[in-house]
């Protein structure tokens, strides 16, 4: 195989491992996240293609499915008020749209702002199928970077830059965020680990 292609498709499957960290942990996946050293082998895959060391995973894992499930639970989840919901909607401005009259229209915090109005539309130009539970909050980060991976396997490079570039730019408040509401540092080293990564993938393109 094409050493370019090769490097895609690895690169494509770490943000696809990394997609499922943000989602509600299943006892299916917390199994081959033991089983087959997952963090080890992301954090080895980034070190591969991109020559460079990441940040270390390892000291941040989880001991049991049943810390993952709380910390998701208490960190990450729509069901906890004070969680840092991984949404990129919520980290920018609701909408550009200059002649939108809404009180809140500049204001940060909201679903279903322009973000996600884009993921909607590029979903149904590719005809791509999200889950029903994120059709609130197409923008949620693991829908991002599934649709991240597709696109480093079946894109032209200049668009997938500039997926990464619209869509990709609000995770260091995002990483600011989690600081103050984790009390555990899993998805603080998964986030600035996944920062890391995007910032190669962005210079691999230029």
């Amino acid at each position: 195989m094409n050493s370019t292609l090769e490097n895609n498709k690895r690169t494509a499957e770490i943000f696809m491992v990394i997609a499922e960290l943000y989602k509600p942990p299943t006892r299916e996946f917390w199994n081959e996240l033991k089983d087959e050293n997952l963090l080890k082998t992301i954090r080895k895959g980034y070190a591969d293609i991109f020559k460079r060391e990441a940040s270390s995973l390892l000291e941040s894992e989880p001991s049991s499915f049943e810390q993952i499930c709380s910390m998701y639970a208490k960190t990450i989840s729509d069901g906890e008020a004070k969680a840092a919901l991984p949404v990129e909607s919520l980290y920018k401005p609701w909408t550009q749209d200059e002649t939108c009259t809404l009180p809140f229209s500049k204001s940060e915090g909201y679903l279903q702002g322009d973000s996600a109005l884009h993921i909607r539309y590029l979903i149904e130009i590719f005809q791509i199928e999200i889950p029903l539970e994120y059709a609130g909050m197409p923008d949620h980060l693991s829908i991002l970077l599934e649709l991240l991976a597709y696109f480093i396997e079946h894109a032209q490079d200049d668009f997938t830059a500039q997926f990464l570039a619209d869509h990709f730019d609000w995770l260091e408040e995002y990483e600011k965020k989690l600081a103050e509401v984790s009390n555990h540092p899993f998805y603080p080293c998964i986030t600035k680990f996944l920062i890391e990564m995007l910032d190669s993938q962005r210079s691999a393109y230029k």
